[in-house]
């Protein structure tokens, strides 16, 4: 959904060229879907760190953990709420937010950066919690250290999503920017990885056993093959053994078929030459 909305900006609203050079119905429109795009990414980013949440009480007893994971849960749920409620209530009525001219309340500009730069922080410490759980969970957890490796990975990925957050929140400046459609650049930038990463996150743990369940048919399927091909060999190696010996039998029978003629021709000459030798 994302995706779509950014695309539609950069094709449809102009994101990524200069306000002046745009129509006013550009302009409505890029202000239109900019506005959906904000609410999404607040929600994509809240239910991201709600399924690593999720996630983490799974592999957890420890009730304090557990408690502090409802926790962050809560605070997500709550914080989340009130940055959309906020943003659905910008204008009133809300079409005078991309409509400009029409009569309205809405809020500041000072007040949309604020909103946007709040959800930033609350999204920087959701990351680093969640970036620092392996660090002191994860010692005592019984699980191999194999997976205690991809755990610390796919958690330590929360701190590149922490890095884009901070550079996406210190640049929320450019949504109240009269040049919007250019300055705001920077900031889209550095907001796509940031939920795409958050969504790699939430989204690698339901796909091992996915990745599990293939890498066990390739298994199969080689082992199958190596059988197969052990098989063919060996009857390759049988019907090899079996030519050969029907050759050596073959030569076996000329060679007695060649003795014979001679022995018969031999004791035929030697019956001529004695009924010779008897007739005189």
């Amino acid at each position: 959904m994302g995706a779509g909305l950014i695309t539609a900006e950069v094709i449809a609203g102009g994101l990524g060229r200069h306000s002046y050079y745009l129509q006013p119905s550009q302009r409505r429109l890029f202000a239109a879907v900019g506005w959906s795009d904000w609410i999404q990414t607040f929600i994509t980013l809240m239910f991201t760190k709600i399924s690593i949440a999720l996630f983490l009480l799974r592999i957890v007893d420890s009730r304090k953990v557990r408690m502090a994971m409802y926790a962050l849960i809560g605070c997500l749920v709550f914080f989340t709420t009130i940055f959309v409620c906020l943003f659905l209530g910008v204008c009133r009525p809300l079409k005078a937010y991309w409509n400009v001219g029409m009569e309205a309340v809405c809020l500041s500009d000072n007040v949309f950066e604020n909103i946007v730069i709040a959800q930033g922080v609350l999204s920087i410490i959701t990351d680093l919690i969640c970036a620092a759980f392996p660090v002191f969970f994860l010692k005592g957890l019984q699980v191999s250290l194999r997976t205690k490796i991809g755990l610390c990975l796919l958690m330590g990925l929360g701190l590149i999503t922490a890095v884009c957050c901070t550079v996406r929140t210190a640049l929320s400046a450019a949504v109240k920017s009269p040049d919007v459609t250019w300055d705001v650049v920077a900031n889209v930038a550095w907001r796509l990885p940031e939920v795409n990463i958050g969504i790699v996150c939430a989204n690698a743990p339901a796909l091992r056993p996915i990745y599990l369940y293939f890498q066990g048919r390739l298994a199969s399927q080689q082992s199958n093959s190596r059988t197969a091909y052990s098989r063919d060999k060996m009857m390759n190696s049988s019907a090899k053994r079996k030519v050969q010996g029907d050759l050596e039998n073959g030569e076996s029978n000329v060679t007695s078929g060649s003795v014979g003629t001679a022995e018969t021709a031999v004791s035929y000459e030697m019956g001529i030459v004695g009924l010779s030798k008897d007739s005189r």
